[in-house]
């Protein structure tokens, strides 16, 4: 089968919670084109290889901003947003057509269907969260998200159903008809392993420009305060780099390999509360310190939610006091997945009845 993964490329998490739902379809000996651009791209080109085609996207423009609030920027930006959406609904559709592409999976672009194939959208966020948790605000957005969704056969949330990770971003819903949602479980790029857990803190510095360059300015002002093992991964796809400064490791990006091999020595992870980091450290059940992007509502608002529930500790960025607040951090003991992404993976290939396809 002919498929088209298309992603988002608003920082790197799209990109890594794809990977093993990519894997999974290349080794079931399926094409996979793969639609997208910018560092995503170029993560997925790292570790994907020759196994997948790649095609260049144009990108959306980015709703985040070190100057101005999430909420502004993102009514700011949505009028290009819209536009790109219809152009990138002519542009895949053709590539579908002069492919003779099969199905279509988009992680977060909606731009990215066909009438003609069946379609299917993987998104954790159904609804915005508003500032301030203003009702009408989130009854809107919510419906624009439907109305925007309305061309894909299913909506593919990666999480669970019940005992939630993503909260009110995809539960509780008001438009959404219940057969149109499928909740599949967690998806991570990372594995378990059994390793000494000889690194106390893990720092990820991640998201987009150019909040992620603040957020590594700002961890790196109050390291010297913290005692222990430190590695902090600076997220920038591209020429490797290790250096080691004042005893902490810092690598300029880590492949799974390297990626994996540290978070599981670690043993607290530091870093925004980017959904799918959460759902990484869910996935190897650590602990965690989030500090979630200043003005983003859904990692300030994921942050409070899983604090609320008793999972992780967070602060904000502009009360950060990092050798306290990894005190605090510890006594929160973490997130029990209900089920591992290996069977999420298997779930989401049961939603998009590829084996059926496949007879």
């Amino acid at each position: 089968m002919k498929i088209l993964y298309s992603l988002c490329s608003w920082g790197l998490g799209h990109a890594t919670r794809s990977l093993p739902v990519i894997r999974r379809l290349v080794n079931g000996s399926h094409e996979v084109t793969i639609y997208g651009t910018g560092r995503s791209l170029f993560l997925l080109k790292s570790e994907l290889k020759d196994s997948c085609r790649f095609i260049t996207s144009t990108p959306y423009p980015s709703p985040y901003s070190d100057k101005i609030g999430f909420v502004f920027r993102f009514i700011k930006t949505a009028p290009a947003i819209i536009k790109i959406i219809k152009e990138e609904n002519i542009e895949v559709s053709k590539i579908a057509r002069d492919n003779k592409i099969d199905m279509i999976l988009s992680d977060s672009r909606f731009g990215s269907y066909s009438k003609d194939i069946p379609s299917y959208l993987i998104f954790h966020q159904l609804r915005f969260i508003a500032p301030l948790r203003l009702l009408p605000a989130e009854m809107f957005t919510e419906y624009y998200n439907h109305f925007l969704q309305d061309n894909f056969l299913k909506i593919i949330v990666p999480d669970y159903e019940n005992n939630s990770l993503s909260g009110d971003l995809s539960h509780n819903l008001r438009y959404f008809l219940k057969d149109k949602v499928e909740y599949v479980g967690i998806l991570s790029d990372y594995e378990y392993h059994d390793s000494e857990k000889d690194i106390d803190y893990l720092f990820s510095v991640s998201g987009p420009e150019p909040t992620r360059t603040v957020f590594e300015e700002n961890v790196f002002s109050q390291l010297k305060f913290l005692k222990g093992k430190i590695a902090v991964s600076l997220g920038k796809p591209g020429k490797f780099t290790k250096e080691v400064i004042d005893g902490t490791v810092i690598y300029s990006y880590l492949e799974k390999e390297r990626r994996d091999e540290l978070m599981n020595r670690a043993r607290m992870v530091v870093s925004r509360s980017g959904y799918t980091t959460i759902m990484d450290v869910a996935e190897l059940g650590k602990k965690a310190f989030f500090i979630p992007t200043p003005g983003q509502t859904e990692q300030l608002y994921l942050a409070s939610y899983l604090k609320k529930a008793g999972n992780f500790y967070s602060t904000p960025q502009r009360k950060l006091m990092i050798s306290e607040d990894i005190k605090k951090a510890a006594k929160f003991p973490g997130y029990q997945p209900l089920w591992k992404t290996s069977k999420s993976v298997e779930n989401i290939l049961k939603v998009i009845k590829i084996q059926e396809r496949l007879k």
